[in-house]
C-alpha cells in the first residue's frame, strides 16, 4: 500500500485500488478483478492492521468490482458496498453486462470473469458526499466509458476510474471500450485543464499531478476512431462490417469472442453519437440495419 496523504493511498495493480483510512478502519475504492485481487488487498489490510468497513465502486465493469464478494466475506466489519445508480444493479446482477453486450441470453464465452464478476450486495450511493470519521469523500460524475461511472475525491486525491487510459493501453488495444461517446468526450474535456488536486489516480495508470497530456491522447484517440468510421461508410455497411474493417485498417487486435462484442458495441456507440449529430444515416436494407455517411 502506497500512501499519498496521511489518510489516502492506493494498492498498485492492474487496477489501482484506492484506500481511504483512519488509524483502524479503511474504505476501498474498487476491488480489482477477482479473488486473487481480493487476496492482495486483504493481505495489505492485515499488514496495516486495518478493518475494511466499506467499498466504493466507481462502475460495474468486472475488473473494478470482482473482488467485492471475497472482501465482504473476509471482514465482519463491512458496513456497505456503494456504487452509482444503475451500476450498482449490475454489481448485484453481473449477468446484466453480458446480456447488454449480447442482446439475448448470453453465450458461455461472455460469462467469464472479465465480463461477469461475482455478485455482491451493492447499493446506490446515498449522497454525492460521504462522511468517514473526520474525512469527507466526494463522488464526481464521469460518465461515458460506462453508463454512470463516478470518481472519488478525498484529501485532495482524485480517483478518476476509467475516465482516462494511458498511452500504452491505447496502443495495445487500439479501441477503448465506450458506452456513450458524447458523454465520454464531455468527461474528458472536463478533465482537460489542470485540476485542483494534489494527486490524480487513474485506475490503469500511475498516479500523477497533471493528466492534461493523457486527456489529450484519449481525445485524439476518439477523434481518430470517429474519422476512421466515417471513412468506412461512404457506402452503406452493417455494424459488423464496419467493426471488421475498422479492426483491419487500424490493426486492432481481436482474439476472442468477448473482445469481438466489446469492439462491436463500442463501434455502435460511435455510430449512435454520429447519428445524433446527423453525420450518418441508419436504415434497413436487404433485411440488415446499415449505416452510411451523409
Amino acid at each position: 500500500m502506497k500512501m499519498i496523504t496521511r489518510h489516502v493511498g492506493f494498492i498498485p495493480g492492474p487496477v489501482n485500488v484506492g484506500v481511504i483510512r483512519t488509524d483502524k478502519q479503511a474504505i476501498l475504492v474498487d476491488t480489482g478483478l477477482d479473488d486473487q485481487s481480493a487476496k492482495k488487498i486483504i493481505a495489505a489490510m492485515n499488514e496495516a492492521k486495518l478493518e475494511i468497513i466499506g467499498i466504493l465502486n466507481t462502475h460495474a465493469h468486472a475488473d473494478h468490482y470482482g473482488g467485492n464478494a471475497r472482501i465482504r466475506n473476509s471482514f465482519k466489519s463491512m458496513q456497505f458496498i456503494y456504487a452509482p445508480a444503475i451500476e450498482e444493479a449490475v454489481i448485484r446482477h453481473p449477468i446484466l453486462e453480458p446480456v447488454y453486450l449480447f442482446g439475448a441470453n448470453p453465450i458461455a464465452q461472455l460469462r467469464g470473469k472479465f465480463l461477469m464478476g461475482k455478485s455482491s450486495p451493492a447499493e446506490p450511493l446515498p449522497s454525492p458526499s460521504l462522511p468517514f470519521d473526520d474525512l469527507s469523500i466526494q463522488a464526481i460524475s464521469l460518465p461515458g466509458h460506462s453508463i454512470n461511472q463516478v470518481g472519488y475525491v478525498c484529501e485532495n486525491v482524485f480517483f478518476c476510474a476509467d475516465a482516462i487510459f494511458p498511452e500504452g493501453i491505447i496502443e495495445k488495444y487500439g479501441l477503448l471500450y465506450c458506452f456513450d461517446v458524447a458523454s465520454q468526450l464531455n468527461t474528458l474535456r472536463s478533465l482537460k485543464n489542470p485540476l485542483p488536486y494534489k494527486m490524480i489516480v487513474p485506475s490503469h495508470a500511475h498516479p500523477r499531478q497533471n493528466i492534461s497530456s493523457l486527456v489529450e491522447k484519449n481525445i485524439s484517440h476518439m477523434e481518430e476512431i470517429t474519422s476512421a468510421i466515417l471513412d468506412l461508410i461512404s457506402v452503406p455497411k452493417t455494424s459488423e462490417a464496419i467493426t471488421k474493417l475498422l479492426c483491419i485498417h487500424q490493426k486492432i487486435p481481436m482474439k476472442s469472442i468477448w473482445q469481438y462484442y466489446l469492439h462491436l458495441n463500442t463501434v455502435k456507440a460511435y455510430l449512435a453519437a454520429l447519428l445524433k449529430e446527423e453525420k450518418v444515416s441508419a436504415f434497413v436494407e436487404n433485411a440488415s440495419l446499415v449505416w452510411v455517411r451523409k
